[in-house]
């Protein structure tokens, strides 16, 4: 289908001679003496690609043409024809959202140039805004599964936070809680989805590699530099970033990030240059900010800054029956991506679900149950088809222990602390997995250097070598 121009001047000549030369470079177009038959059309027939307008009109000029197109919401590229006396109007009209403008009488290849460039640019700017939609009908509210009183209580905040996108906000919660999904849940639901949604683990890069990362770099900051960089926060600008594992981060880089968030100013690595953009920031941790800040590794001003609204992530095995809601939705998922046609869960199956503890939370839920997907081959998964990592009950049998490891089993008792938990699941890990810290991690849903600090914390690999 060809694309379509209109031209909008008060000399009839203008509007034959360039309609001539459009149609004869395929396009279709339509000449109007005046905007308001022009907007007429529109209403009536839908927008063109493209409008070439004169600036001085008698009934409207080009920059009242634009507030009307404006009114209309209508994403149109706008090039303006101007005569040298009326420059400094074209000016102001691309200042209310023309393309460009052209200087009378019009270069035709300049003309023919200038509307290759704002199709092209406005073809890809509605590529990106419908991708953009497609996302936020990915990510709403009401994907954010469960009914359990915590998950109503998550659901309620992002709702809140539609009215405050500004306002910094800490995801805390376990490993495969799903706080990736709720930053961008948070995200895609806010003024700040027309911009980009940039997540970095703070866990997974050198500290120098993240600063460069996040605040840029002009050409000459460090030996490998050749040439200037944006980081993430001037390419999110209007958007959101997001810090994952965000107390990996180290002191000094805190510094720099508590004075990005105090004044939204910041320079690139090597640069003089002042930078402010109106970029959001989201972090996440699973880990004891509050204790981190009483011995010393995290910030205490930082801890107040990103805290000023905190949603908690539950664990799995503390969202009641909300694990059969989450586990249905996703055999659904792997319904549509396999082109399979499984029910739902036998009876046995459900309890095993219930029962289990889900150390690694929803994200070992999702693999269990693609397994299952993969090896069942009834129409309902099976208590059988669930291979987990161990029987892992909120029960145990092992009296007076907090933690007890079996021959492939992982078993706790419902009063045991999360740390108590934690480190008994990562020894058990570290036992029965053969593969490099690497592809220990990975298992975990941790970092490679996350997994190093557990190990030293809790003086792990001694008792592994025993």
């Amino acid at each position: 289908m060809r694309q379509k121009i209109f031209v909008v001047d008060d000399d009839p000549k203008i509007g034959d001679m360039f309609g001539n030369v459009l149609e004869r470079d395929g396009f279709d177009v339509g000449a109007f003496l005046k905007p308001a038959p022009m907007l007429d059309e529109m209403d009536e027939k839908g927008a063109p690609d493209l409008i070439l307008a004169d600036m001085m009109m008698p009934d409207m000029n080009g920059v009242e043409l634009l507030e009307a197109l404006n009114e209309r919401e209508a994403s149109i590229p706008v090039i303006i024809m101007t005569g040298n006396a009326s420059v400094s109007h074209a000016v102001e009209a691309m200042q209310k959202g023309a393309f460009h403008y052209l200087q009378k009488p019009v270069n035709l290849e300049e003309m023919r140039a200038l509307i290759e460039q704002a199709l092209d640019l406005y073809e890809e700017q509605e590529e990106v805004q419908e991708l953009r939609e497609e996302q936020q009908a990915e990510y709403p509210v009401d994907g954010i599964l469960g009914e359990s009183k915590a998950i109503e209580q998550v659901r309620e905040t992002v709702r809140t936070l539609e009215d405050a996108p500004k306002t910094t906000v800490l995801l805390s919660g376990e490993t495969g809680t799903g706080k990736n999904l709720v930053a961008k849940t948070i995200h895609y639901n806010s003024p700040h989805a027309k911009g980009r949604f940039m997540e970095i683990n703070c866990a997974a890069l050198p500290d120098n590699l993240l600063e460069a990362e996040l605040f840029g770099y002009e050409k000459g900051a460090f030996t490998d530099a050749r040439d200037s960089k944006p980081g993430l926060l001037e390419m999110a600008d209007g958007g959101t970033v997001f810090l994952d594992e965000i107390d990996s981060m180290s002191m000094a880089l805190q510094a720099k990030l508590l004075s990005f968030l105090e004044s939204r100013v910041f320079r690139r690595l090597g640069g003089v240059e002042d930078r402010r953009v109106s970029t959001r920031i989201l972090c996440a941790t699973n880990s004891d900010l509050e204790r981190s800040v009483a011995e010393g590794s995290f910030r205490k001003d930082l801890y107040f800054r990103i805290n000023v609204v905190n949603v908690h992530l539950p664990p799995l095995r503390a969202m009641e029956d909300d694990v059969l809601t989450i586990a249905q939705a996703i055999l659904d998922e792997f319904n549509q991506d396999m082109g399979r046609e499984a029910e739902g869960f036998t009876e046995t199956a459900k309890e095993k679900l219930r029962g289990y503890a889900w150390p690694g939370n929803v994200r070992e839920l999702r693999n269990a149950l693609e397994r299952a997907m993969i090896f069942a081959s009834a129409n309902q998964i099976d208590a059988a088809d669930l291979q987990m990592l161990g029987d892992g009950d909120l029960s145990s049998t092992e009296a007076g222990g907090a933690a007890a490891l079996g021959e492939g089993a992982f078993h706790f008792e419902s009063g045991a602390s999360l740390e108590d938990v934690e480190r008994a699941y990562i020894l058990h890990t570290l036992r029965d997995h053969d593969g490099s810290y690497a592809e220990i991690a990975g298992e975990l849903g941790i970092s490679k250097k996350t997994l190093w600090e557990k190990r030293r914390r809790y003086d792990l690999d001694e008792e592994v070598e025993r």
